[in-house]
């Protein structure tokens, strides 16, 4: 095999398990006293910002579903054919950002409700408690950071070039530049507006109860003779 495939697939691998390291957590040498402080403070923050990204969350779900649904109406009682597809086309891709956004929901959000029915009556379950409320808030934290990958940009660009081809292939070709230009800018108003207070709460938290140094954990690739050496650095 190849040693630059050979690489990646190694770097992929590490990237895997750095993500999990950052997710397990070991608060078992906590204090009681510790963990109610720690759950008291996190629980605030949630409180915090909990409603901006319910607005994201279910904002969008109503905007998605709502356009889709009316857009396949207009559809289906449209005479003219052209502009049939044009609006079936919007709808499909439509209630695609509605699949989307119920796949992939903000992970405070998709797991509030679970997290207040956990029981916080004996030790042990007031850290399983805590361990939930951390894993919700860094991942939550790091959803913001998909702004800055390219792999939603390009879904949303190559969902709207499927439907600009579906539209010169079956409808008017001059609708097709249109349509997609608007199908990206609202994916992209989907993308960027995404609040990123989690962000913030985060690195308070770690501050605060001193996770900060604790859950540094970097890696470094260098050339090597006859391929690469990767060092981990806790």
């Amino acid at each position: 095999m190849n040693n630059s495939v050979i690489t990646a697939i190694l770097i992929g691998l590490i990237s895997t398990f750095m993500s999990s390291m950052l997710l397990a957590y070991d608060n078992t040498s906590l204090t009681d006293r510790e963990i109610d402080s720690r759950l008291q403070y996190i629980e605030n923050q949630f409180l915090n910002i909990e409603r901006p990204y319910e607005n994201w969350q279910y904002g969008w779900t109503a905007a998605y579903s709502g356009l889709g649904a009316m857009k396949l109406y207009q559809a289906n009682n449209e005479d003219d054919k052209d502009r049939a597809i044009k609006e079936r086309v919007a709808g499909v891709k439509l209630l695609a950002g509605l699949a989307l956004v119920l796949i992939k929901p903000v992970p405070m959000i998709a797991g509030m409700n679970d997290y207040k029915k956990m029981p916080q009556l004996s030790r042990k379950e007031k850290i399983q408690r805590l361990n939930k409320a951390e894993t919700m808030l860094k991942q939550t934290a790091w959803r913001a950071d998909d702004r800055y990958t390219f792999k939603p940009h390009v879904m949303t660009i190559g969902l709207n070039i499927i439907g600009a081809a579906a539209i010169i292939a079956n409808g008017d070709s001059s609708d097709a530049l249109a349509s997609a230009a608007l199908g990206i800018a609202i994916g992209e108003a989907a993308i960027w507006t995404q609040p990123t207070s989690a962000e913030k709460k985060l690195n308070d938290y770690q501050e605060r109860f001193g996770d900060k140094k604790k859950n540094t954990l970097t890696w470094k690739v260098n050339p090597f003779y006859n391929g690469v050496k990767i060092s981990l650095l806790f």
